[in-house]
């Protein structure tokens, strides 16, 4: 087992979390087998729930980032990572040398490292980034060379979950910080490539190695073919058994007879266990021998001293190595996490916090690894040890998914939540990353669609080893409010309350811990605590009855749990007289509503189920069964209660028939009302969801014929059109030739001609203005613009205005507009005050046959049209200028010459005029608008835009 700082260290633990009876240690188990290496394994095998919330979403953080990685198609290669630590500290020792085969592992454990490290800082392929570059790089292991990554660019795709905006923290790069900047690479250089698999070293271990070894080969030629010769001489003489050369004690040898031992010269190095034959050291290749024996010593001598220096290079780089072996711990511990998302389609869940639940962010700040101070590295690889933004560092940025708000009471009933599409990955893009912040205002409880993990993974396993395709277990919906926070679950026995409590538990304890869940989404409060009495809890070594171990258990349960803990109670009241036992749930449920504990409880109490109906801040949710085939549907339907369906159960299991009816005829009218009752609100219920569909299939297809409708009429108003265009052109063509007709009847040629041309003009215009009013007026029918829209009525006069002069088609006369006395919701006039003379009188504006717009009056004109009044002025009023530049001018010169420019343009009539008087030190901008702003002449002065000028001039608008 790897040492402490090599596994997961929990911030702020929680303080129960039930988690053998919720089977944490099983599911964990199973992510722990996704992993490759017993170092990630431990890590994961260490991980547990946590109140933490900067931890929490960490952890998710960088699971998600490993997730989208593996949906890019990347991969990394985490085989051969173990714990170098004791490895380390003896590398440590002065003048020690580790054996060839550990430095090569540890050597793995460097590749590995220095292999993430390229990853996440080579620039353009951090694979890590919220925003994937266009080539990202995708990690491969190539088979044949083991140990070695290789990366290659290839276009990634944004994974889906990038698509709803990602958390703008990269908790992975985070995580790597401490080896960011320390590089292995030199290392790697000297030790890479020179011990050999099987543990020896290579002759490119060093150059005096080699040169050692090629002199032990030409040593070995020189003694093979000595002793060669011997044997060759020996063999034609009798004197041996077999021509082969063997080793004994390290040295070359020939066999010989015994009875020839004497006849050669040299050293016995032993005989056969016969005695027949004796092992001889010719004395020709004594030296030789004693040659080779010292360069094999030179060869242990210089193995030795590249072992001796191998382990000073590591242990040189020890505190890097050790930081990096724990970074990928965790990151294997993300991978294992991402791959158990991918294969049961999970999310990333959100949490709901309040002030009074959030745990103290002192506790993150405390989680700092011992090992990594200790040896001056950078920084903690444990996220929650940086000081950045509190909680908001890890969550991100708000993503586009608002947060659904939940009714306290009698919520929309959901009969199961959507399926899963076999093979597809969803990120709580769901994706792919909501921050926590965005679902602070109040507490939630909300699952929807959640599948039982462990469940599930049986049911893929039965799947696999039956060959067929997957099912996923019966997702439930659960919703739970700030203002209902109790949930009472009832149903059959078979119909899975215990299942959904157990979800409900587990769920919770995966999200603490940094799992994604199997929930197509999950929101939940920030539980300090998780409380589960499930099962059996019968102890004979204490000497307590099932009954007594639920009420010691529900006794400290009662004690400890706050506002912020989850209790999650299975078939509260049984194993005791019906009577006090109903009693007792329901005070133990109202104790739980009243410290406004997170609280789910199953039951098959009819007092229970009345207690959730009249209690505000309890949901009742009732475990579905079918009363045809009298088996259970295992969906969770929230707002009423539900059945236990006792009998109906054992007789589907084959009780006998007479006992069944025994029994019916045991119930009181009472318990069988109720029963019957609830049965037929399910059966309501089914009729409701029915109906409900059968009334989205009628919408669907109104509104598929209301489109089919809308086609085939503008189809028709198309075909009226054009037989409309035809009949104004006939209509057109007629009065025109009428009107020919009319002109030859003149006698007078020279006005017959004058009258000809102006009416070829005249109806030249009417034709065109006609055909283009006919145009405008379909398109505001067919539109629906002509229904309050004057504009859109090419037929209504329209735009008359104070001043105007309007001809009245009642009267055939023009008259001035002297009031709107009232006016359409569209802002038209509707009503007019006119004056024709002395007259006035009042009209509607269908009155109106034709509208003339009264030119505006400059001052100047005004004057001149009153009698006896003569204006002069120097310049045309057409041709003066609207600018004056006055920049070089003093104060007073600008004043004076503004005075003059602003009475010329104010008489000319002039709607704006533009004054230029740069920058400089803004001592004539201030005093120039401070003049203009009380000039009679002047409505309003601006600046202009910096392209215009800025600063450096003064738009001014003269009155009119």
């Amino acid at each position: 087992m790897p040492p402490q700082e090599l596994t997961a260290h929990i911030p702020a633990p929680l303080a129960e979390s039930s988690s053998t009876a919720l089977e944490w240690p099983r599911l964990r188990e199973a992510i722990a087998a996704r992993t490759f290496s017993p170092l990630g394994r431990a890590w994961t095998l260490a991980l547990e729930p946590s109140a933490n919330l900067p931890w929490i979403e960490a952890q998710h953080q960088r699971t998600h980032e490993m997730r989208a990685l593996y949906t890019s198609g990347g991969s990394f290669d985490f085989h051969g990572l173990f714990d170098p630590t004791s490895l380390l500290e003896k590398a440590r020792i002065e003048g020690s040398a580790l054996e060839a085969l550990e430095i090569l592992a540890l050597v793995t454990v460097v590749e590995r490292i220095a292999a993430w490290r390229k990853l996440i800082t080579t620039p353009g392929e951090n694979a890590f980034l919220n925003t994937p570059s266009p080539q990202s790089p995708v990690i491969s292991t190539e088979a044949k060379r083991s140990g070695e990554t290789r990366l290659s660019t290839a276009n990634v795709p944004a994974p889906r979950e990038a698509s709803y905006t990602h958390s703008n923290t990269n908790g992975i790069a985070i995580l790597s910080t401490p080896i960011r900047d320390a590089s292995l690479e030199p290392l790697l250089r000297n030790l890479s490539g020179k011990i050999e698999p099987d543990g020896s070293l290579s002759d490119d271990a060093s150059p005096e190695l080699r040169r050692i070894r090629r002199a032990m080969e030409q040593q070995h030629r020189a003694i093979e073919e000595s002793l060669r010769r011997s044997l060759n001489r020996l063999a034609a003489e009798g004197a041996t058994q077999d021509a082969v050369i063997t080793i004994r004690g390290e040295r070359f040898v020939i066999p010989v007879r015994a009875e020839f031992k004497r006849r050669i010269p040299g050293v016995v190095h032993g005989s056969s266990s016969s005695g027949q034959t004796v092992f001889v050291e010719p004395l020709e290749t004594i030296e030789q021998n004693n040659e080779l024996v010292r360069l094999l010593d030179e060869e242990q001598s210089e193995i030795h001293r590249i072992l001796v220096a191998m382990t000073r290079a590591l242990a040189a780089d020890a505190p890097t190595i050790l930081a990096g072996a724990r970074i990928l711990a965790e990151i294997e511990s993300h991978a294992a996490r991402a791959r158990f998302a991918n294969d049961l389609n999970c999310s990333r869940p959100h949490f709901t916090t309040a002030a009074s639940t959030f745990p103290p962010a002192a506790s993150a700040s405390s989680s700092k690894t011992p090992w990594l101070s200790s040896r001056n590295t950078a920084s903690s690889p444990d996220v929650p040890s940086l000081s950045f933004q509190g909680a908001a560092s890890f969550q991100g940025a708000a993503e586009e998914s608002a947060f659904p708000s939940y009714p306290p009471k009698n919520p929309v009933i959901s009969t199961e939540g959507a399926q899963r599409r076999s093979g597809e990955t969803r990120f709580s893009t769901s994706t792919l990353s909501q921050p926590s912040e965005a679902h602070s205002q109040q507490s939630h409880l909300s699952l929807t669609a959640a599948r039982h993990p462990l469940l599930e993974l049986r049911m893929i396993a039965e799947a696999r080893a039956a060959g067929t395709e997957p099912k996923a277990p019966t997702p439930l919906t659960v919703a739970l409010a700030d203002d209902a926070r109790q949930l009472i679950i009832s149903g059959p026995n078979t119909g899975g309350k215990t299942v959904s409590l157990k979800t409900i538990g587990l769920l919770s304890l995966m999200a603490q811990a940094g799992v994604p869940v199997p929930a197509d989404e999950a929101v939940l409060p920030l539980f300090t605590a998780i409380y589960a009495d499930i099962g059996d809890a019968q102890s004979i070594e204490r000497n307590l009855s099932s009954f007594s171990a639920h009420v010691v258990n529900l006794d400290r349960i009662s004690r400890e749990a706050t506002s912020s803990s989850l209790v999650l109670l299975d078939e509260l009241g049984s194993a005791t007289d019906p009577e006090e036992g109903a009693a007792l749930a329901v005070a133990v449920s109202q104790h739980f509503l009243d410290a406004r504990v997170w609280s789910c409880i199953t039951t098959h109490l009819t007092s229970l189920k009345i207690y959730a109906a009249n209690r505000p801040g309890v949901l009742n949710a009732a475990v579905g069964f079918d009363q045809e085939t009298l088996t259970p549907t295992y969906q969770l339907r929230l707002g009423v209660p539900g059945a236990s369906a006792g009998l109906n159960i054992a007789a589907r299991l084959g009780l006998s028939p007479d006992i069944i009816a025994a029994a019916r005829a045991q119930l009181s009218t009472q318990t069988a009302d109720i029963a019957a009752f609830l049965d037929r609100l399910h059966q309501q219920l089914e009729a409701v969801t029915e109906e409900r569909a059968s009334l989205r299939e009628k919408e669907e297809q109104l509104r598929k014929d209301k489109i089919l409708l809308d086609l085939e009429g503008r189809a028709e108003i198309k075909q009226r059109t054009r037989d409309l265009e035809k009949k104004l052109d006939s209509l057109l063509n007629d009065f025109d030739y009428q009107l020919r007709e009319s002109v030859k009847a003149i006698g007078d040629k020279a006005v017959a001609k004058k009258i000809q041309r102006d009416s070829a003009t005249t109806m030249a215009r009417a034709r065109r203005e006609f055909g283009e009013q006919f145009k405008s007026t379909v398109v505001a029918h067919m539109t629906g613009a002509d229904k309050n829209d004057p504009n859109a009525q090419p037929h209504i006069v329209k735009g008359a205005e104070v001043g105007d002069l309007v001809k009245l088609k009642s009267l055939g006369r023009q008259a001035r507009v002297e009031r709107i006395l009232d006016r359409t919701p569209t802002g038209a006039a509707k009503t007019l005050e006119v004056s024709m003379g002395a007259m006035k009188m009042k009209i509607a504006a269908e009155d109106i046959a034709d509208v003339e717009k009264v030119k505006v009056v400059t001052p100047l004109e005004a004057a001149r049209k009153k009698g006896g009044i003569t204006v002069s002025t120097n310049e045309d009023p057409d041709t003066i200028s609207s600018e004056i530049n006055v920049i070089g001018r003093t104060a007073d010169e600008a004043h004076e010459q503004v005075a003059r420019f602003l009475d010329r343009a104010f008489l000319a009539g002039l709607p704006r005029i533009r004054i230029v008087h740069g920058t400089g030190m803004g001592i004539l901008r201030r005093t120039l608008r401070d003049y203009l702003r009380s000039h009679p002449h002047v409505a309003n002065i601006t600046e202009p835009p910096p392209n215009l000028g800025g600063q450096g001039a003064t738009e001014v608008e003269l009155r009119q």
